[in-house]
């Protein structure tokens, strides 16, 4: 019975532990706080476990296809494991919906740029890396530059048209406190 002891203390740790090896890696809880694919996205973009973030981001993108900040996470992941076609066609859809939201990054916190110019930004050093010329892009990339242009001017016209506006003013009381009149309505 002592020498059988040994075997049967392996016997029954193997019982115990083996159920959970046979799991997949994606099937295992993260953290039992974490329940959802987002939170074990970003766990595993934590821990640089690019295989299993990729896992997690593409349920979330299947889930929600106009989900932009889910879809650059997921460009970010291709292009750090390497699939680089991938990577650039889903920074191109993420550039062309001219989202404004911020930009994640890897490491889980915020850029301050908006998603279609963090996008457009990686598109051009992937377009360089896998020598692409894209001419509906550029296209895109000159029909968005003039739409900025454009609204640049007309808010300048605007700002020149409202400063070019006389206002009243008048003076208060002993005449050296100026007011203005379209303002205090007073004088």
């Amino acid at each position: 019975m002592i020498r059988r002891l040994p075997t049967l203390c392996l016997a029954l740790s193997l019982l115990v532990l083996l159920p959970g090896c046979l799991t997949p890696r994606w099937a295992q809880p993260v953290n039992p706080f974490m329940n959802d694919d987002t939170d074990r996205g970003r766990a595993a973009l934590k821990a640089k476990d690019y295989v299993m973030a990729l896992e997690f981001y593409g349920r979330l993108a299947e889930q929600d296809p106009n989900d932009m900040g889910v879809r650059y996470q997921l460009a970010l992941i291709k292009q750090q494991i390497g699939r680089y076609d991938e990577a650039y066609g889903l920074f191109r859809v993420v550039y062309v919906s001219a989202d404004e939201d911020t930009a994640p990054r890897l490491d889980g916190s915020e850029s301050e740029e908006p998603l279609y110019l963090a996008a457009e930004r990686n598109l051009r050093l992937l377009g360089a890396r896998l020598d692409k010329s894209d001419p509906d892009l550029t296209r895109i990339q000159e029909e968005r530059a003039r739409k900025l242009a454009e609204m640049k001017a007309a808010e300048e016209a605007g700002r020149k048209q409202h400063q070019d506006q006389p206002t009243a003013t008048g003076t208060y009381g002993d005449g050296k406190v100026p007011c203005s009149v379209t303002t205090l309505r007073v004088c």
